[in-house]
């Protein structure tokens, strides 16, 4: 019973006028799975989530459970849990490889959580009795279940209301989703600002020339609207776990921000020195020609919001279609600086042949860095390890003690794939010379 997943009740009775007891039989009792559970497995699979099932159950009914849910039938029980002759980095490993638990106590489970998070992995852990509460209150994130007790809710950081594990998934994507806006958000951010620094400071310092407060403001109010739409865009989830990598958002931003400000240099020195607009100090008063101040602030206005289109996505910014909410935003902005500079509204008039062009470039820049950030993404793990040497030692030993660590885990799966295929190869051989055999079910397995 027990190996088809079922736990079994006996049934006895007394024989009459004595005290002996006479087996009558047994009672089958199955526990089934949740109906979602293995559609909720096979998402978090594809969306890159390891999965590990604990329970209090016996070792065969754990295995027979994890057959019908489509996991994997390494399953480890109490006596590898309770080992005490194995290193705590031996006994990670073993956790880390394993795809269940068995006959596991609060303490184990506890020790579960614990290990897998000294691997630097982010564990969550789902629960709904009082068993599960010291592990709920250790893991990264608990999530107690529909129709779970009060010590598992006051634990958990999550509490379903609903029955069933797939609102999980619809939490994961919603997380994910979050993370790619704010990742757009900072790289866009941190790009206009280096941007507005490296130009205003050069030009500042070496001209004496600035934009006029006025327009300053208008393009500081124009940029929040262009931020603050990123909230209803349409974020690309990424199909794998992610995570911040400061070191690739600050690169890219000075990247970006720097080739911008060569842009607003060769605007600046192309229509002063082929166009006449000089670049007047502000203390020369508002007599003398200052058409440069509408070219620029029509510049530094469309470049970075049509950059935005860009760094909303880690691909092409054609591969998705932002939200019609986030084009109506972003190309309103910039029509009405379009007709500030043509129009002369609040800044000098500029002929509209020259305003166009000027926002022509600025859309046809957004295509060469989009191009641009899409092959440092792609390079990004190569280079950073090319330039991982960074003066510590320690930093090398771990990288080293990593990549190790990584190769040999190849080799050791290879190894069990290759006794997997060995085995089903047998078994189908067995199964040719004994039609009889009933082997529609795999019954080896794999131990460590």
């Amino acid at each position: 019973m027990a190996q088809r997943g079922l736990r079994a009740l006996g049934v006895a009775r007394t024989v009459a006028g004595t005290e002996q007891w006479i087996l009558v039989g047994l009672t089958a009792m199955l526990d089934p799975p949740r109906p979602d559970s293995a559609e909720t497995i096979e998402r978090c699979h594809r969306m890159g989530i390891t999965i590990k099932m604990v329970t209090g159950d016996q070792q065969v009914i754990a295995k027979e459970v994890a057959w019908r849910l489509g996991m994997g039938r390494v399953i480890l029980d109490a006596s590898v849990l309770s080992d005490q002759t194995i290193s705590d980095e031996e006994a990670s490993d073993r956790f880390y490889r394993a795809d269940g638990f068995a006959e596991v106590t609060p303490e184990h489970k506890f020790r579960i959580v614990d290990a897998l998070q000294k691997r630097g992995i982010l564990v969550g852990m789902t629960g709904d009795g009082v068993n599960d509460a010291p592990a709920l209150k250790k893991a990264n994130v608990g999530i107690a279940v529909h129709g779970c007790t009060d010590a598992a809710r006051s634990a958990a950081d999550i509490v379903l209301l609903a029955p069933g594990l797939s609102t999980i998934i619809e939490g994961i994507l919603a997380s994910r989703a979050i993370f790619q806006r704010m990742r757009s958000y900072a790289l866009y951010r941190i790009t206009s600002t280096v941007h507005f620094l490296m130009f205003f400071f050069v030009v500042v310092l070496v001209y004496d020339w600035t934009l006029p407060a006025r327009l300053l403001i208008l393009i500081c109010i124009l940029n929040d609207a262009a931020t603050l739409v990123i909230a209803v865009d349409n974020a690309q989830i990424s199909p794998r776990p992610d995570k911040w990598r400061v070191g690739q958002l600050i690169f890219l931003s000075c990247v970006l921000g720097g080739l911008l400000t060569g842009l607003s240099f060769c605007h600046f020195y192309y229509f002063w020195k082929t166009k006449g607009y000089i670049p007047y100090p502000e203390v020369q008063g508002d007599t003398v020609d200052r058409r440069l101040e509408s070219v620029m602030y029509l510049h530094i206005s469309s470049a970075p919001h049509f950059l935005i289109f860009s760094t909303r996505l880690t691909g092409y910014f054609w591969q998705s279609v932002p939200s019609l909410t986030f084009i109506a935003v972003i190309i309103g902005t910039q029509v009405i600086a379009l007709f500030m500079v043509i129009f002369g509204w609040l800044t000098p008039a500029i002929p509209a042949g020259q305003a166009l062009a000027v926002f022509a470039v600025s859309f046809a820049s957004c295509i060469v860095l989009d191009a641009i950030k899409v092959q440092v993404f792609k390079h990004w793990s190569r280079a950073s390890n090319f330039f991982s040497f960074a003066p510590c030692g320690s930093r090398k030993k771990l990288l080293k003690d990593r990549q190790r660590k990584t190769i040999q885990q190849r080799r050791v799966w290879k190894n069990i794939q290759q006794v997997h295929s060995v085995v089903l190869k047998t078994k189908v051989l067995l199964a040719l010379r004994d039609p009889g055999t009933d082997n529609s079910r795999p019954t080896y397995e794999v131990k460590y």
